[in-house]
């Protein structure tokens, strides 16, 4: 059995999958795994909400080429004009893989959260709630650890993507969601290609010690 530290290192970000659709009993065990992510005060505000109708990706993939061309458009005249260019081409480029993976997921949050900061805010203590946004995107990454380690072990591959978030508009009122902003997007399937290991700080670059 693959150790711990090892199923660390070997995951990649897959964009590339076979064309194996992984089942719900699969997809089920790894959302179980997000959801037992720690939240504040175990709010568990995290959603997962997965995308299978055609038209609802038609209409997100229609929606994120108006964005594209509206960004491109808006950068005329504007100083560095080529290296934006290639910079949106380029998020453009590694955003059109997902909607052609075996699973799209938008990943979301609810809008009625209520932190420490909000209770605080609400009672004239603090005049901004401060945190609420913080720990809500804590609380994403933390749940997606869970889901993207256990797909590992399944022999999936994943591939967390926030750029398309960029392009497109009006993401919630497309996948017809209250009550919920998307945070993130998510791909998973089995891999077909194995990308090369991208070079991580070590722990002396990235660890101190107040004493």
């Amino acid at each position: 059995m693959i150790s711990f530290d090892q199923l660390i290192a070997d995951r990649r970000s897959i964009r590339k999958y076979k064309a194996i659709i992984p089942s719900e009993d699969q997809v089920m065990q790894m959302i179980a795994c997000a959801a037992m992510a720690p939240s504040p005060s175990n709010s568990q505000p995290v959603r997962f909400i997965r995308i299978l109708s055609g038209t609802v990706k038609t209409a997100l993939q229609e929606s994120l080429e108006d964005g594209y061309h509206k960004l491109l458009g808006s950068i005329q005249g504007e100083k560095n004009t080529k290296r934006l260019r290639n910079r949106i081409h380029v998020y453009k480029r590694y955003s059109d893989f997902i909607f052609t993976a075996p699973v799209l997921m938008a990943i979301g949050v609810i809008d009625d959260y209520s932190g420490f900061s909000k209770i605080l805010n609400q009672a004239g203590i603090l005049e901004k709630d401060f945190r609420a946004l913080i720990d809500l995107d804590i609380s994403v990454g933390l749940a997606l650890k869970g889901l993207i380690l256990k797909a590992e072990t399944l022999g999936m591959g994943t591939c967390i993507v926030s750029a398309p978030l960029v392009f497109i508009e009006n993401m919630e009122a497309i996948l017809g969601l209250t009550g919920i902003s998307i945070r993130c997007l998510l791909t998973l399937g089995y891999p077909d290609e194995i990308p090369s290991h991208m070079e991580r700080k070590n722990v002396k670059e990235i660890y101190q010690v107040i004493s």
